[in-house]
């Protein structure tokens, strides 16, 4: 009988399993973002928030490829529920930003703790560090462009439209 041999250390096994819960989460938070700002009659947002929901899907996705890969199999972990109140486009701006950055810091946080001993999982890493490094810059773009908006209700449905575009 063929063994397939466990590859992953108990210390990256944590952290890939605190990744796969912070893609999760940040999946049902677009989620929740979308069906608030759909409430708020921002459909652009609302879909622009559902694409940013599937690409976090997709990163927990090649997260379990991984852990497969490497002879493991990642526990799904439950998520919480979603229970802050959205009331504009830049409430789910700041939310967006702040978790984007959290996974940023998390990331950077787990390559550092694998680079001298897990040269395999440091290397897949570092496209989680791009990715988050371009979704940081991107939020911030993102948030610059809206703030010309001020309080210009005509400009922030024009916002609205172009994230539909995104």
């Amino acid at each position: 009988m063929l063994e397939i041999k466990d590859l992953l250390t108990a210390s990256t096994k944590k952290m890939l399993e605190k990744s796969i819960s912070s893609e999760l989460y940040a999946s049902n938070l677009y989620k929740h973002i979308a069906n608030q700002l759909q409430r708020l009659g921002f459909f652009g947002g609302q879909k622009y928030y559902l694409n940013e929901s599937a690409d976090e899907l997709t990163h927990y996705q090649i997260l379990a490829d991984y852990c497969n890969d490497m002879g493991w199999v990642a526990p799904i972990p439950t998520v919480e529920a979603m229970k802050m109140k959205i009331g504009s486009i830049e409430d789910a701006l700041k939310e967006q930003y702040k978790a984007e950055l959290d996974l940023l810091n998390q990331y950077e946080e787990f390559y550092d703790e694998v680079n001298e001993d897990d040269c395999i999982t440091a290397q897949f890493l570092l496209q989680f560090l791009e990715i988050q490094r371009k979704s940081v810059g991107d939020v911030g773009d993102l948030a610059a462009r809206y703030n010309r908006c001020g309080k210009n209700e005509a400009a922030i449905l024009e916002f609205d439209n172009f994230l539909r575009k995104k």
